[in-house]
């Protein structure tokens, strides 16, 4: 406790002062203040600068300078002329001043430690992350003197760098300067969460080195030239997780920091950590419930669309109304982009191929135009990719984003899977008309129901039956059959006929003006069907029948376009056959394999004996059928000496006990030879 009564008789009677003042500078608010005065008119006192050394003159007068730790300063003001004064006595003199400075930063650290109480409970009571951050920083400029330029950093996994959340004293730029974890002084701090000081502006910039060149310029634009005492960078902890780091940049005129100052800023640190995490727990919260309250939003609004069948145009068009980002649907069956006059980036081969295998949305980035981002989110009717979103990606999508394109995504499923059931319901329609038309009960009545479904059936008439490969699912079947009777409708839209799909089959029966216009529609069911086999990967089977006219005649040409299928089956060679093509092979199409396999094993097996293997006798006699019995072409073909051939051909006949000469065991070894080749 400073005793004034005692100083002052210390100055009056060892100093032999009749007249004085005692000044204290308080170098947390830069003022002085008057302790003491006797018989002294008022003094000027200035900057602290001025009073660096013990004895000072002033005109009349002489002032003794007594300085304390901390920037304080105590002043004895007494008239010039005085007695010089003893080293002894000043030092007694500095210990009776002492106190001031005691009390002095008594009641400065008990004005801060108000302040951050006062600080802490203003922060903790805000849990608003934007509000709360812009608190800190007003309550660290309260707590660190001169501490007017600050900055509080977070790491963001999104783009891998600290950027800043909040500023104080800097310029707008400051927000754009982005720090790799370890660059420059802050990036050390959140990499190794240990605090720094720097008591000087060289030091600061010193410890800045490794900082990018972009940053740098950044932050050159950013500050606001003043002069910096000091630097100070704290880690921001959570049950040591580091959540962020706070820089604070002190003035010039501010008071030296010390170590006191760095104990404060962690204990107010640990505090902003607890508030921070806070206020991250209500905003995740508020968050979520924001996110629910959407979701049912979105739920009542796309049923409601549902439930009056407003279509998947109408869904989509409400999608781009609730999320930023643009939103595309594309119908994969229908091969329909929905907006419809949106840009299109993708081909609908090339979504199809990138979603088909997959069920997981992607990411997809382009850049041979034009740099976009993509987010592909596939529709599934089933088992099968049906559609999908295609959703403008140049920022990172939230969690809102994606739910309300999840909860898209299954009413645009529900749209799609309702309309195939409106197709199921025309196919089965369909077929039983056609299989009406197979048993031509009544006549009139059938002809006028073609007339409905669009077809004269009084015209030129065929059958054909396509066949898809074995599908193991048949969800994935029923959408391939869809997508492939579309095709067909869209690429023979000018040709009458009646289509379905019923299982892994299409049925289809044209009407046509002349005989002549077969050749052209054949071409073009073997393009359509050729493409799809490359695209979709898939094989597919075609039988054609032949032409014929009115009405009784369907089943013929049913039957036939059955049996060329059965054909295709049966050698396993995908495509298109009429069966006008199929020649002698119609013979054996109702024989089944087990048949034809014991017939043509009667012929070849005595010759296929592991003794006669390596003599080749098989081949011989298979290719000298196929020459046309030419001794000559077969020779050469085998590339072996005509003596050899006929030594061949001599122990074949042998063998089988016939003469190639007769005529009924020509044909028989001819058949065998066919079927060799063909079927077996």
């Amino acid at each position: 406790m400073f005793n004034k009564i005692l100083v002052h008789s210390f100055l009056t009677n060892q100093l032999s002062l009749s007249s004085y003042q005692i000044w204290l500078y308080q170098p947390l608010h830069h003022t002085w203040e008057l302790i003491d005065a006797k018989g002294l008119n008022t003094v000027i006192i200035t900057s602290p600068s001025n009073y660096e050394t013990l004895l000072t003159i002033h005109k009349d007068q002489s002032v003794l300078t007594f300085t304390f730790p901390q920037g304080y300063q105590a002043l004895v003001v007494y008239p010039k002329g005085n007695p010089t004064l003893a080293q002894n006595k000043v030092d007694i003199l500095y210990h009776l001043l002492y106190p001031l400075y005691t009390n002095a930063i008594l009641n400065s650290k008990n004005l801060e430690l108000e302040k951050l109480i006062e600080g802490t409970q203003n922060i903790t009571s805000s849990l608003d992350l934007d509000d709360l951050l812009a608190k800190i920083l007003d309550n660290v400029a309260v707590v660190i003197p001169g501490a007017n330029t600050s900055a509080f950093w977070v790491y963001d996994p999104a783009l891998d760098r600290l950027v800043c959340k909040a500023y104080r004293g800097w310029k707008r730029e400051i927000t754009l300067v982005k720090y790799k974890v370890g660059e420059s002084v802050t990036g050390k701090t959140f990499r190794d969460g240990k605090p720094r000081i720097y008591h000087s502006f060289r030091k600061a910039n010193e410890a800045m080195r490794g900082t990018s060149k972009r940053n740098l310029e950044l932050l050159t634009a950013a500050f606001h030239n003043g002069r910096v005492k000091a630097a100070v960078i704290v880690p921001i902890k959570f049950h040591n997780e580091i959540r962020g780091v706070l820089s604070i940049h002190q003035d010039e005129q501010a008071r030296k920091l010390t170590e006191w100052d760095l104990k404060l800023l962690e204990g107010l640190s640990a505090q902003i950590a607890i508030a921070i995490e806070n206020a991250r727990l209500f905003t995740e919260i508020t968050r979520k419930n924001q996110v629910l309250v959407t979701r049912n939003e979105v739920h009542s609004t796309l049923t409601k669309l549902s439930l009056q069948n407003k279509g998947v145009g109408i869904i989509t068009k409400e999608l781009n109304r609730m999320i930023k980002p643009s939103v595309v649907f594309v119908d994969f069956l229908e091969e329909e982009y929905y907006p419809k006059r949106e840009k299109r980036y993708f081909t609908f081969d090339e979504l199809s191929k990138l979603l088909n295998e997959r069920n997981q949305p992607i990411y997809i980035d382009l850049s041979d135009v034009e740099d976009k981002s993509f987010y592909l989110y596939p529709i599934f009717v089933g088992n099968a990719c049906s559609a999908c979103l295609v959703v403008t990606a140049d920022f990172p999508l939230k969690q809102l984003d994606h739910m309300i394109l999840e909860r898209g995504g299954v009413f645009l499923a529900l749209e799609l899977a309702k309309r195939h059931s409106v197709t199921e319901v025309f196919y089965k329609k369909t077929h039983d008309y056609y299989y009406d038309l197979l048993n031509h009960d009544d006549p009139l009545v059938l002809h006028k129901q073609g007339l409905d479904f669009g077809i004269d059936l009084d015209k030129h008439l065929f059958t054909v039956i396509i066949e898809f490969s074995k599908f193991h699912d048949l969800q994935v079947l029923e959408t391939k059959v869809h997508h492939f009777v579309w095709t067909v409708k869209q690429k023979l839209s000018d040709v009458r006929k009646l289509l379905f799909g019923n299982h892994n089959k299409v049925t289809l029966l044209f009407t046509i003006d002349s005989p002549s216009n077969k050749t052209l529609i054949i071409e073009q069911l073997e393009t359509i069907i050729n493409d799809w086999q490359e695209s979709e990967r898939i094989h597919l089977y075609a039988g054609v029948g032949r032409i014929y006219k009115g009405i009784d005649s369907i089943n013929k040409t049913h039957n036939e376009a059955t049996k060329a299928l059965s054909y295709l089956l049966s050698c396993e060679t995908p495509g298109v056959i009429d069966y006008a093509e199929i020649g002698i092979n119609r013979l054996f199409i109702n024989h089944s394999q087990d048949e034809l396999s014991q017939f043509v094993e009667e012929i070849f097996s005595p010759i296929n004996t592991p003794k006669l293997q390596n003599v080749e006798l098989e081949k011989t006699l298979i290719t000298y059928i196929r020459s046309n019995r030419s001794a000559t072409k077969t020779a050469e073909e085998l590339h072996i000496h005509i003596n050899t051939l006929y030594q061949r051909i001599k122990k074949i006949e042998e063998i089988l006990d016939v003469s190639l000469n007769d005529s009924e065991a020509m044909l028989k070894v001819q058949l065998a030879c066919h079927l060799r080749e063909t079927y077996v």
